[in-house]
């Protein structure tokens, strides 16, 4: 077999290393045989890691942390382990991290967190007295965390306490109840089953505050002898950025990286995992640096297939963790991705093909660990009305998840242990990544890559190199000019990637792997992209399908349906390429099919026609139009499934008269949100 062939075998093989590990919400009354069955079913649908979330829902004869509660977790890896599972281990009740729970707090509410408001009343210690009759003054700031048990909510009278996570001590009693529990009970786990421990979107604050901003003991000293001034804060309040508004975010930044970040970052080191996770925002850059498995969080369709996936802020955060990573020299990133990533803000409206798109979304800007969110253990009652949707067991794809499975995998793998070909830095820190001025970039094929300041040492430099990353051309978003750059390359940029037509929804990526150049296309957006190309590489394109796990020789004309993808890699090499079949195409037959019969408990509607196919002598591929998940039988037997309207499917029987079945299966916002979202086949074709 040639290097290529081996390369690309190694790709299209799905890999236990690479498996998306989802958020697995135990979030009821726990049954050793449901959970044991559970990561059983899991681990056949191609999943072989989770994250282990504990979720409202727990009943309360489970307290987090007792004594019943490990007893429960225990079995859980010991499961995984017999099943050669990985486990990343959560570090809270449920988020934002930092509170154990609220009995941080409980055991002494002088942790509780803090904060300044600007207030008409000494309601606290008073930082600054105004002539207008207002006072700067630190505060509790009454933050909570959303709880395990059913009156642990936002808003609920039991919510738990938020913790002053900006307090080291503070930070201390956290590890002591979370993390060393977690050790003294898993020792032997440590570093081969469990692999992380995953902190979720820490708040000073906490949640549910208003009109207040982060504080701690002693923050005010700080900004005072950095040259601050007390009463120039009033600007966090009034919207004005000065000298002192500026400090105090740095400050507080960093106090956060080094009270919090870096402490759970060595305790993890020191105890032979990655700390993985996500901080708050989708721009917290500099939050990254110490995480193992720098990580963020695709959630509430920040980005979505309909508005396009860089038109807005939080088109920054596939490529702020993977960047992040790769000026790390890490070798894995994560997202935790899919979380209530519904249609029009119906709950459980979230399709097949949606998920697809994310996959891409994220895979393209270089994201290799995926964490879907999520797979519950329970939907009785009000859980399935918790952050929705299951986007595994519960839902309908699951008997057919091996091809997510499978493609996660594939995608990973691709983005591991690769580096992506570009000499572009954009220089950035948390708060300022930019994103609006890239869109031509994007919308050109130019790659580039964030590069946090922290990282390197001269603020303004000519050229960087770092973990074999070498940018010469190096676009600072302080410089008044910076639009202009950024425009002034799509004119006079030497493109690695370039199409004969303006391709305004194609993002490439060239990475290379294993000695390899392969450039990973996504169409992006909702038109088929068919257009010639060219590359810097030289020798013969293969096309890689990494959805169905095959390799054909390429071309240099590119076609691409609309959310679909392509891993073009490039060649010298001869290479005997598998015969490929010649198929007679039917083109679509939707109106072929005659409505035969309706289950509304499983949401199905079933579709025959009877096709003559006497005188074709070679398989028969063809398409139908409708939604949403089409499966197809051919004489009873199972063919294939599609999420993506038109559905094609390849038929390889040839012989006469065939009866095809098309079962459509609708969403299940239709039995869990009492919507009513049409599906089933669409016959004005």
């Amino acid at each position: 077999m040639s290097n290529i062939l081996s390369v690309i075998d190694n790709l299209i093989k799905p890999q236990a290393e690479f498996s998306a590990m989802p958020f697995w919400f135990i979030n009821d009354d726990l049954q050793a045989d449901e959970l044991k069955s559970q990561l059983e079913d899991f681990k056949a649908k191609g999943i072989d890691g989770v994250v282990v979330h504990p979720r409202i829902g727990i009943p309360k004869s489970i307290p987090y942390l007792s004594d019943v509660y490990f007893e429960h977790i225990k079995f859980i890896v010991e499961s995984a382990d017999s099943l050669e599972m990985k486990i990343i281990l959560y570090d809270e009740g449920m988020y934002p991290s930092g509170a154990a729970n609220g009995l941080i707090v409980k055991e002494n509410p002088k942790h509780a967190a803090k904060a300044i408001v600007l207030s008409d009343e000494k309601v606290g210690r008073v930082l600054h007295e105004f002539s207008d009759g207002k006072f700067l003054v630190e505060v509790y700031s009454g933050g909570t965390i959303r709880g395990i048990h059913f009156g642990e909510d936002d808003g609920e009278e039991f919510a738990p306490k938020a913790a002053d996570i900006l307090n080291p001590e503070v930070v201390s009693k956290f590890i002591e109840l979370t993390h060393d529990q977690y050790y003294k009970h898993l020792k032997k786990y440590f570093g081969n089953t469990i692999i992380a421990f995953f902190t979720d979107e820490p708040e000073p604050l906490g949640r549910n505050t208003v009109d207040m901003h982060d504080w701690t003991d002693g923050i005010d000293q700080l900004i005072l002898d950095a040259g601050g001034k007390l009463e120039e804060l009033r600007g966090l309040f009034d919207g004005v950025e000065n000298n002192t508004t500026r400090l105090h975010r740095l400050l507080i930044r960093d106090r956060f990286n080094e009270v919090y970040y870096k402490v759970l970052s060595l305790w993890c080191e020191k105890h032979g995992i990655a700390l993985t996770g996500h901080p708050a925002a989708s721009d917290d850059i500099d939050e990254e640096i110490h995480f193992q498995v720098p990580g963020q969080d695709l959630i509430f369709r920040m980005v979505s297939p309909e508005e396009g996936g860089i038109y807005n802020f939080n088109s920054v955060q596939g490529k702020c963790s993977a960047d992040a990573a790769r000026h790390l020299g890490r070798r894995r990133n994560s997202n935790e991705c899919f979380g209530v990533c519904v249609r029009d803000q119906i709950p459980w409206y979230f399709t097949g093909e949606d998920m697809k798109w994310y996959i891409d979304w994220l895979g393209v800007r270089g994201v290799n660990l995926f964490l879907p969110h999520a797979f519950y253990y329970s939907i009785r009652g009000k859980r399935k009305d918790e952050r929705p949707p299951d986007v595994g067991p519960n839902s309908i794809w699951w008997p057919h998840y091996n091809y997510f499975s499978s493609y996660m995998k594939r995608v990973s793998n691709l983005m591991t242990d690769s580096i992506n070909v570009t000499n572009i830095a954009i220089l950035c820190e948390s708060k300022d990544m930019p994103w609006k001025e890239l869109i031509p970039l994007y919308e050109n094929q130019i790659e580039f890559n964030y590069l946090a300041k922290a990282l390197i040492q001269n603020k303004n430099p000519q050229n960087v190199e770092i973990e074999g990353y070498n940018y010469d051309i190096i676009l600072n978003p302080e410089d008044k000019d910076f639009k202009e750059k950024c425009n002034k390359l799509v004119e006079t940029y030497e493109r690695d990637f370039v199409t004969s037509t303006f391709c305004q929804h194609l993002r490439v990526t060239h990475v290379i792997k294993d000695e390899m150049d392969f450039y990973f296309l996504f169409n992006e957006g909702n038109t088929e992209i068919d257009t010639l190309y060219s590359t810097k590489i030289s020798g013969n394109p293969i096309f890689i399908d990494l959805w169905n796990g095959f390799y054909k020789k390429g071309s240099f004309e590119l076609k691409l349906r609309p959310f679909e993808t392509l891993l073009i890699g490039f060649s010298n090499e001869k290479i005997d390429f598998p015969p490929l079949e010649e198929y007679f195409e039917l083109g679509n037959i939707t109106n072929k099919f005659i409505y035969e019969t309706e289950s509304t408990e499983d949401l199905t509607k079933t579709y025959v026609c009877k096709y003559d196919l006497s005188g074709i002598n070679k398989p028969v591929t063809f398409e139908v139009t409708g939604e949403e998940m089409a499966e197809c039988y051919l004489d009873g037997k199972f063919v294939g499934v599609s999420f993506a309207s038109p559905h094609k499917f390849d038929i390889d029987s040839v012989s006469n008269l065939h009866e095809i079945k098309i079962i459509m299966t609708g969403n299940l916002a239709n039995k869990y949100s009492d919507s009513k979202i049409d599906y089933g086949l669409n016959y004005k074709v």
